[in-house]
């Protein structure tokens, strides 16, 4: 194997117009045998590029590692340049650092190859790694294959905060009908809905967090834990979904509002997106954000809001539990004033009022999470004629399939 040098053993200064130090290999080409003795010649120069005739220079010879192999002091006034040397029994790369007091610290580094061609990698394959890989490669193949193409997207909104999520469109001209989704609340997903696509619906889900989604489930769930811990530090609320209420542009909810609002036009603006049928469907969390997006974006043709959070927040004026996540009885003694004149600024009854595509809401009647009434609060403030809700008699804080099936299968996704 033809080997072609890369450098010619000479260090460029670090200091181009000060100070520096200079080193080259008394080889050319800077590869040896292992066991053969390569030398470095080190020169100090000073600003006007002539040798300097005081100060300390110290070299160091490794091996590109922990190993040591040469440490000497020199005195400039004994001697420039100055030489040292040192040989590899192995394989591998012998790296000269040379500094020098000189005022301030100056370095300069030179390496020199020992059979380059010998070196192996410091761990054994795996003996799984072909499969490790090939079914790797198979999993993300199936997000992306001959039916459906997806993409991690995100979205820039205040403070140089970004919204993440994933879209997933049919392969083909289109235009398709739309399905947006915001998760309920915890971690978020990491992962496409291909199902959807592979009905031939672009899907769009939209995680709250503003951090990248994690390669999986467990990692998502520490970096959720950490933003938790992060804000609770920041804030003393004990959820994200808490921190920051103590003026409107603070408040978590904000940012992430308004950048999901902006995902949501981009994705209306795209050619393949069926304009006359751009749906939302959500549950919890999700649900109230169906309230909140239908209220703020005019691209919805409908809405599916099953049991809604951040809806009738403070429900506790009127006697009655508030809706999740209780904002006001959350967040610090000090901050409870504040969060009382923000919390109606996020409330998904008041964004309700501006929806005007038709909608369906599901309740639960023994739901202690979302409180019936909060979820009430919202559906009596929609100002739609076509809207209806769907009671959960003995339903806790989940959604009955049938609900799924009536509203989200038979309803929102039909023509």
């Amino acid at each position: 194997m033809k080997r072609m040098p890369l450098m010619w053993g000479v260090a460029l200064p670090l200091l181009a117009l000060a100070q520096s130090v200079e080193i080259s290999a008394d080889r050319a080409e800077a590869v040896y045998a292992c066991g053969e003795t390569a030398t470095f010649t080190v020169r100090a120069l000073g600003a006007d590029g002539q040798l300097l005739k005081a100060g300390r220079v110290n070299v160091a010879l490794s091996n590109f590692g922990p190993q040591g192999v040469t440490n000497a002091a020199f005195d400039l006034a004994a001697g420039n340049p100055v030489t040292c040397a040192g040989t590899l029994r192995e394989p591998g790369f012998l790296k000269c650092v040379a500094t020098a007091k000189l005022g301030k610290e100056v370095r300069g580094v030179c390496g020199a190859a020992y059979e380059p061609g010998k070196i192996e990698a410091g761990s054994a394959r795996p003996a799984d790694f072909d499969a490790f890989w090939d079914a790797a490669v198979r999993r993300l193949d199936a997000f992306c294959n001959e039916k459906h193409e997806c993409f991690r997207v995100s979205f820039a909104t205040f403070d140089n905060l970004r919204v993440y999520g994933f879209l997933s469109v049919p392969k083909g001209a289109g235009p398709f009908p739309v399905e947006v989704n915001v998760p309920g609340a915890g971690p978020g997903v990491v992962a496409p809905n291909t199902g959807m696509a592979d009905r031939g619906f672009i899907y769009l889900v939209m995680n709250v967090h503003p951090f990248e989604p994690a390669a999986d489930a467990e990692a998502q769930k520490a970096l959720y834990a950490e933003q938790d811990k992060r804000l609770q530090a920041l804030y003393g609320a004990p959820r994200y979904c808490q921190a920051g209420a103590a003026s409107r542009e603070t408040y978590f909810y904000y940012r992430v509002i308004l950048g999901i609002n902006r995902a949501v036009n981009w994705l209306a603006a795209r050619p393949d997106a069926d304009k006359t049928r751009f749906g939302y469907g959500g549950t919890s969390q999700g649900g109230g954000f169906g309230f909140i997006l239908c209220g703020l974006n005019k691209n919805f043709t409908k809405g599916v809001i099953h049991v809604p959070a951040i809806t009738d927040l403070l429900g506790f004026q009127k006697g009655r539990d508030s809706g999740w996540p209780k904002l006001v009885e959350g967040v610090r003694p000090e901050d409870k004033d504040a969060a009382t004149r923000v919390a109606p600024y996020f409330d998904g009854a008041h964004f309700a009022a501006r929806i005007t595509c038709p909608v369906r809401v599901s309740v639960g009647f023994i739901d202690e999470t979302c409180p019936p009434a909060a979820v009430y609060s919202g559906y009596n403030a929609l100002r739609v004629k076509d809207k209806a809700i769907v009671h959960g008699i003995g339903m806790p804080h989940k959604v009955f399939p049938q609900f799924y099936d009536q509203l989200d299968q038979q309803w929102l996704r039909q023509k």
